[in-house]
């Protein structure tokens, strides 16, 4: 089964009973009923070895403080800031106290960084390493942002450069909590994700939760110095652009009319309009005088 078979059957399965659930699975983040003014925003994820990263090609910082990026990026793009977040940790035979602490210091940074405390756990033995993350966040109710909302001819925007992120970015990455924030108070989102499986795969995601379609204008997509640089032509630069996924920008839509209200950049972030949603169901880019070309979710997928 593909990971989106996967995704559906665990949807039909899944029943909410609580009325305070708003969102269920299915979107960046559950969403739930939390005070008079905000929504409770819960969200999990776990970077494993091997499928996530090497452990000779990143520092047990950098591991550590992926598990918390990734998790921060779906909180993100629901318009919310981080609470509180529990660490579960699988540690191999002999992990050393030094290991540990190298380990704990990459998520504490990002947890300084976004002003949130981790305030719990657990600890298991494991063949691999691995971390896996549970945030609780929250969002104003007049700000929060599903993947779902987006309408026919709402333009398609996205934050910084795609691609080539498996060269540094995705040990790097920056979850855009501050861009989410200042972009939803200034301009009239009507849908909101990360990218983290490629942006082929979460448009796709968006469009078909929105019931709508889209076209792209693929030269207007920002491709990364890293993809640029590990490409032989621009197509294939754009190509990987559109699907390698772990980019963690954010992907939105805003009304045609409000288009001049959009920032070219937030807090020295490229903000770049890249396409059109449409009323058809078709999913194509553009190729400026090369014609068109069917658009197919070729993402990142665990299965």
């Amino acid at each position: 089964m593909r990971e989106e078979e996967v995704i559906d059957l665990i949807k039909k399965r899944l029943k909410m009973k609580n009325p305070d659930v708003l969102v269920g699975p299915g979107d960046d983040t559950a969403v739930l009923e939390y005070d008079r003014t905000h929504y409770l925003l819960l969200t999990t994820d776990c970077v494993v070895e091997n499928v996530h990263f090497k452990r000779k090609e990143a520092s047990l910082f950098q591991i550590g403080r992926k598990s918390m990026v990734v998790n921060l990026s779906d909180i993100a793009s629901m318009g919310g800031v981080p609470l509180y977040a529990l660490a579960s940790v699988g540690l191999p035979t002999g992990f050393s106290r030094k290991e540990i602490t190298q380990l704990l210091r990459g998520m504490q940074k990002m947890a300084d960084a976004y002003n949130f405390d981790i305030v719990g756990g657990n600890l298991t033995r494991a063949p691999v390493l691995f971390v896996d993350i549970s945030i609780a966040g929250k969002v104003e109710k007049k700000y929060l942002k599903l993947r779902s909302g987006a309408k026919p001819g709402n333009l398609i925007f996205v934050t910084g450069r795609l691609g080539g992120t498996l060269v540094r970015k995705h040990l790097n990455a920056i979850p855009r909590i501050e861009e989410s924030r200042q972009i939803i108070k200034n301009v009239p989102v009507t849908a909101m994700m990360d990218i983290s499986d490629g942006l082929s795969s979460d448009l796709m995601r968006m469009a078909k939760a929105s019931g709508t379609g889209f076209v792209l204008k693929l030269s207007s997509i920002p491709v990364s110095a890293d993809a640029l640089r590990i490409s032989r032509t621009k197509k294939e630069a754009v190509s990987h652009a559109l699907n390698d996924g772990e980019d963690y920008e954010l992907l939105f839509t805003v009304p045609s009319a409000y288009e001049e209200k959009v920032p070219e950049k937030v807090n020295s972030v490229p903000v770049t309009c890249i396409g059109e949603m449409t009323k058809e169901k078709r999913y194509i880019g553009l190729l400026d005088d090369l014609g068109v070309e069917k658009i197919e979710p070729a993402g990142y997928s665990h299965f």
